[in-house]
């Protein structure tokens, strides 16, 4: 699985979002690193997270804020993808 934090160059407010999203990976104790991105196309904002090159969304809208209702979307896609990875890798060896 890939994780990516997407940032505008100069703009140091992903660094928080950073902490926050290793946070969130320790405390479900998944093996994955995050990827820092840096996205040209976008001023200086609140970064995006995309998971397998798909941008993060809340109620089928885009969502740049770091919120604790996006912070829990992030968690519960990242636990249930991991349980797709994981399960789908254990069906095939059957």
């Amino acid at each position: 699985m890939r994780i990516e934090l997407l940032y505008s160059p100069g703009c140091s407010s992903y660094k928080k979002a950073l902490d926050t999203l290793e946070h969130i990976i320790a405390e479900e104790r998944l093996p994955l690193p995050v990827e820092l991105v840096e996205d040209h196309r976008y001023t200086c904002g609140e970064p995006k997270v995309r998971i397998d090159g798909e941008l993060l969304t809340q109620l089928g809208r885009k969502s740049h804020s770091y919120t604790s209702g996006y912070l829990d979307h992030v968690q519960e896609i990242l636990c249930y993808k991991w349980k797709q990875l994981t399960l789908s890798s254990l069906m095939a060896s059957l």
